[in-house]
């Protein structure tokens, strides 16, 4: 089952998250309940979870801080953040942190469910992968002595935080096989072996998520999101958005104000 670790400083907020979602049912395991980051980040480090539920605010250790803490000492668990904030900033280190999405409160149990199942599959994919990976040599050219001593594991975690940190720059494969270390060819191998998709389709997906987030969260306008993301051209901006979600971002942002959430 998949560890999952649950952080909010509001007790019934705490509790619904741990009674209301059908966790056993979703092969899931809530190894620990949390009230500060503090309290969080103690129990991360005895149980390892797979996917961590935390609220930004919180007293002692706010959640980004926690969050941070966890990265440094190298957890690689899924993140979905509880948010009723509206700051932009709080979103922008969010998105270098590597969170894997965002929920705002009042929380939509239904919508939430829906986010946990989806991404306790995208866990479960990931090691069946690792799991096959490394009993397989993917290299297929001598790789520098540095690169050498990473593992394909390590390389890809690399290389996912060097896009979410550069995501508002332009990134192409050259650039992040330059960073690595290692050859464009393999670079491509790698991260579609373990991440499942090819580097635009992730490195587009991560903008899209990012820009979903923003223009709900944040009073920033259309062409101010799309160059945060990546896209220095409005137009361009709209285009890709509309393709990814069926709808303009002016058109998503009038929605999601209108929804009941």
């Amino acid at each position: 089952m998949l560890k999952v670790l649950l952080v909010d400083d509001e007790a019934p907020i705490l509790n619904n998250l741990n009674r209301v979602l059908p966790w056993e049912e979703m092969g899931m395991k809530v190894i620990g309940l949390a009230r500060s980051g503090t309290e969080a980040l103690e129990i991360a480090e005895q149980y390892t979870p797979d996917l961590i539920l935390s609220d930004i605010r919180m007293p002692v250790m706010d959640g980004l801080t926690f969050i941070s803490k966890i990265r440094e000492e190298g957890s690689r668990a899924e993140i979905i953040l509880l948010t009723g904030y509206q700051e932009f900033e709080y979103a922008r280190e969010a998105i270098k942190l590597g969170v894997k999405d965002y929920i705002s409160k009042p929380i939509h149990y239904g919508e939430l469910e829906n986010k946990v199942r989806e991404i306790g599959e995208e866990i479960r994919k990931k090691r069946a992968k690792e799991k096959y990976y490394s009993t397989v040599s993917l290299i297929d050219d001598v790789p520098g002595p540095e690169t050498a001593k990473k593992t394909p594991e390590q390389l890809v975690a690399s290389a996912l935080e060097y896009i979410n940190t550069n995501m508002g720059q332009d990134l192409g494969i050259e650039e992040l096989s330059e960073h690595l270390g290692i050859s464009s060819s393999y670079f491509c191998l790698l991260f579609k072996n373990h991440v499942g998709l090819t580097f635009v389709e992730y490195l587009t997906k991560q903008r899209m998520e990012a820009a979903k987030f923003l223009l709900v969260n944040s009073d920033k306008n259309i062409a101010q999101i799309g160059s945060f993301v990546g896209y220095h051209e409005r137009r361009y901006f709209t285009k890709v958005f509309q393709k990814a979600t069926g709808m303009t971002p002016s058109e998503f942002r009038e929605m999601s104000g209108k929804a009941t959430v």
